[in-house]
Formats: structure tokens, C-alpha cells, sequence
């Protein structure tokens, strides 16, 4: 992966890549799917990453990407929290550089306290995975570093169900919606359909195979196949590969999938 796109976005190319090895038969399991996607952060996520490798409960594919998101929704905030202040110190910096011009440069003492001029060093104001404090990293930690043992409740696990990027799924799963109606989800790496007699094919299965969704919900995978959707324009629309989730209250569309095969999403 690369430092300067999406975390996400790339996770999901990942599993769209994932996703085409199954299509094609062959089965990876969950854990190397997880270890897949965990080893291939970028070395601006080294210290999360090893947080990742290090805990001993083992995750569905679904978990990691809940906290990747929650993580790179954090250190959002955290850059446009500390904007305003890089780029003051660059115009102080500049300002010298100009004043510079027309005044000598002072000597001993104060040249060197000039140059301290226009620096800024941010404040971190994440939390600290080792002791759960506030301002500092794990690795700059003093408190002794504690075991993590396999029951520890998830150190994030709390903020899942307080962050926007699970409303969407929230909404998607109200009780009361149209069973026909089709919803465009750009999160969701599968087509999903609860109505069984919108399939053009369907391949049922007892496998006892779950559907993980951002919100924490399972739902059992009873199948799969392939639904056409007929557009107001007259045309057809086949969907491949869809799931068939009886219990998910919305149909739902992968923008993901649309993409990758040459389509163009416009809200």
C-alpha cells in the first residue's frame, strides 16, 4: 500500500483481488485473509499494524477493516485539527527568509534562536494502546508494557457503533423498507439480496456462511446467484455473484463491483 492514498480505498482493492480468487474456486481462509491485508499497510501504519499482528483474538475479515476505519478516520480529524497551525509557522518561516534580505544575518546567540523560528512539531492526541492514556504513543509509553491477554475487551470496540461510517449500514438495515427496492452502497464489497424470487439463478447452501456488516450485525449466507434488474430506461442490469441474505432489510448494490467492470456511479 501507499502513504499517500486512502487506506481503505486500497483495502478494498484488496478485496475485490480476494474476491476474484474465490470466483475462480479456489477457497482462502479467513485468517489469511486477515494476515493479507494487515501485512500490506503502509510504514505510516507500522505501530497499528503491529497492534493488529499482536492481538490474540482472532478477527473475521470484517473487524480489521472496521478499525482501519476508525483509525484513518481519527487521524483525519487530527490533520485538519492541526492545519491552521503548519501553515502559520510556514508564513512565519517565509517572513524570515524575506527579512533576510535587507537585514544582516545576526550572529552567535540569536542566529541560532532564529532558526528556531517556524518550527512546529505536532501534538499527538491519539490514545496510547498500552496504557489507554491520552497525548502519547505506545512506543513513547513509560509505564511498563502489559501483557494482553486473550479475553482483553477490544481497546476500540466502543467507538464502532459511535462513528458516521457505520450509520449508512445502520440506515441500510431499517425495519420497514421496500423488499424490492435496490440500494448503492460504495462501502460493500458484495451484491446482496434478500428476496428470493428476484433471482435469475440461485444456488441455495446451508454452509452456515455469515455476512459481516459495519455495525457489527451477522447474517446468515443461505446462497447465491445471479439477479437482473430491469431499468425505466428498458434496460437490463445482471448482477453476478449476488448473496442471498433473507434477513438484511435492503437490497444492496456494491459500487466497488460497479466500478471495477467499466461502470460510472453518480449521486
Amino acid at each position: 500500500m501507499q502513504d499517500s492514498k486512502l487506506v481503505i480505498s486500497q483495502v478494498q482493492e484488496i478485496q475485490l483481488i480476494l474476491h476474484d480468487i474465490h470466483a475462480e474456486g479456489m477457497t482462502l481462509s479467513e485468517s489469511f485473509q486477515v494476515a493479507v491485508i494487515i501485512e500490506k499497510l503502509p510504514s505510516a501504519w507500522k505501530e497499528f499494524k503491529n497492534y493488529l499482528k499482536h492481538k490474540r483474538k482472532e478477527m473475521n475479515v470484517e473487524e480489521p477493516i472496521v478499525r482501519l476505519r476508525i483509525e484513518e478516520d481519527n487521524r483525519n480529524s487530527e490533520r485538519r485539527f492541526f492545519t491552521p497551525n503548519v501553515a502559520k509557522a510556514n508564513v512565519v518561516e517565509h517572513g524570515n527568509k524575506y527579512n533576510a534580505k535587507r537585514k544582516p544575518r545576526p550572529s552567535g546567540k540569536d542566529s541560532k534562536l532564529g532558526a528556531r523560528k517556524g518550527t512546529f512539531k505536532k501534538k499527538f492526541v491519539g490514545k496510547c494502546y498500552n496504557c489507554d492514556g491520552m497525548g502519547h504513543k505506545a512506543s513513547d509509553c513509560k509505564k511498563p508494557k502489559r501483557a494482553r491477554k486473550a479475553n482483553i475487551v477490544d481497546d476500540i470496540s466502543h467507538d464502532v457503533l459511535n462513528i458516521n461510517l457505520c450509520a449508512v449500514v445502520s440506515e441500510v438495515n431499517m425495519i420497514g423498507s421496500n423488499p424490492r427496492e435496490w440500494w448503492i452502497d460504495t462501502g460493500a464489497t458484495r451484491h446482496v439480496c434478500s428476496d428470493k424470487e428476484m433471482f435469475a439463478t440461485l444456488q441455495e447452501s446451508k454452509s452456515g456462511e455469515k455476512l459481516y456488516m459495519g455495525n457489527s450485525a451477522t447474517y446468515e449466507i443461505q446462497g447465491q446467484g445471479n439477479v437482473v434488474l430491469k431499468m425505466t430506461s428498458g434496460k437490463e442490469l445482471t448482477l453476478n455473484n449476488v448473496l442471498y441474505v433473507p434477513d438484511i432489510r435492503k437490497n444492496l448494490i456494491s459500487g466497488s463491483l460497479l466500478n471495477k467492470h467499466g461502470f460510472r456511479i453518480v449521486f
